[in-house]
């Protein structure tokens, strides 16, 4: 897989540019506030991920802009790939593949789409953050074994906006109040999809995290990663905590079927219809759900030392890249900012080591001194402009 051109338009800081990519190593460097990092940004939406930083639309359309255009051109499963993103400042990011829109892509167009992990140093984030930052990880997760995921995540977002503007006016019309019922079987619906591509995705990640995690740390640890559901109903534990009902150990195994969690989901809904329209918002859903990594045991947001911690994030984007590897057949593009700087010389070598045996990757750093791998192509950004070198 690799990625050879990527023009942008009114992105971020970039006016316009356009910019060459080598198959193998491509250093971008720059000083700090330059455009590194929104260049790998805009190669994250050619993807099909958005803004591998959770940005919105409207922190990525350049000042005084409505829009912004981005184009890139590359291979993948050995076919010639053409991804063109138009992200508005309000309304979302609309994705054409070889000028197919994503949402009407067939299973086997939609494999041949460019597929990238970022590694970054606020991935820690991922560990010591809040659920969101665990839910995007599966999101993301799910989106690159399967691109139709994004419109799946999309339907559900759009579903729950209908449904908060229906419970924030249900207080003065009867008619919203009436329409709930609908939206209710809407969001049960669209949420189990949802749920599916998330544990479809988790029950992949697992031993790879666990075997990642165990070569980074060189110890042999046990990790574990167990989806909490917001939604299901819960009941006293042997161990002294709460627990869901028979469906949160379906969840934990990956067996169960879709129906199932339509059905608790729906289910949910109506335990919260009260709550809901007191409060104005959807207060149980995937939404609010969240995955607990836990290490040894324990929860590591809570009780992992910070060295831990930064083995699991990165363990946990190095089992991304190996699952999209394993499902295409072939190396996803990496995406590195500025990332060795953060990790000690253990951490560092493991990462190289997963670059060099990986295809190509596209990296930042404020110097190209000392880097510690050949480079094919150096860029340097200065103020939105790119400039190649070899």
């Amino acid at each position: 897989m690799q990625l050879r051109g990527l023009v942008l338009t009114d992105f971020r800081n970039y006016a316009e540019a356009s910019v060459e990519f080598s198959p193998g190593l491509n250093l971008v460097v720059g000083r700090n506030g330059q455009g590194k990092t929104n260049l790998l940004e805009a190669i994250n939406v050619v993807s099909g991920l958005g803004s591998h930083r959770g940005a919105t639309g409207e922190a990525m359309v350049r000042q005084g802009a409505e829009r912004a255009v981005l184009s890139g051109t590359g291979s993948a499963a050995g076919r010639d790939v053409r991804v063109d993103a138009e992200v508005k400042r309000t309304g979302g990011t609309r994705l054409l593949v070889n000028r197919v829109a994503v949402e009407r892509m067939s299973a086997s167009s939609s494999a041949g789409m460019l597929v990238a992990v970022a590694f970054s140093p606020d991935d820690l984030v991922i560990i010591k953050g809040g659920p969101e930052e665990r839910r995007r990880l599966l999101d993301q997760g799910a989106t690159r074994v399967r691109p139709l995921a994004a419109t799946e995540r999309q339907e559900f977002d759009r579903v729950l906006r209908q449904r908060t503007g229906l419970l924030k006016a249900a207080s003065t019309s009867q008619r919203a109040l009436a329409t709930l019922d609908v939206w209710d079987e809407s969001f049960a619906r669209a949420g189990a999809v949802v749920v599916r591509n998330r544990l479809a995705v988790l029950d992949k990640l697992r031993p790879e995290v666990l075997r990642r995690y165990r070569s980074v740390a060189g110890l042999p640890a046990e990790i574990s990663m167990e989806y909490r559901a917001s939604w299901l109903p819960e009941r006293p534990s042997r161990r002294g905590f709460l627990e869901g009902s028979e469906l949160a150990g379906k969840l934990q195994s990956g067996a169960v079927a879709e129906d199932e969690l339509r059905a608790a989901l729906l289910d949910a809904l109506a335990r919260a219809r009260s709550r809901d329209l007191e409060r104005g918002v959807s207060t149980v859903g995937p939404h609010r759900d969240d995955v607990e990594v836990l290490l040894e045991g324990a929860d590591a947001r809570l009780f992992a030392s910070q060295g831990e911690q930064r083995s699991l994030a990165l363990s946990l984007r190095m089992a991304e890249r190996d699952l999209v590897a394993a499902d295409r057949g072939e190396d996803p593009i990496l995406l590195l900012d500025d990332i060795f700087s953060e990790l000690d010389e253990t951490r560092r070598g493991h990462l190289v080591e997963m670059v060099a045996a990986s295809g190509q990757t596209i990296a930042t750093a404020t110097s190209s001194a000392g880097w510690p791998m050949a480079v094919s192509r150096t860029l340097t950004v200065e103020a939105g402009r790119v400039v190649a070198h070899g």
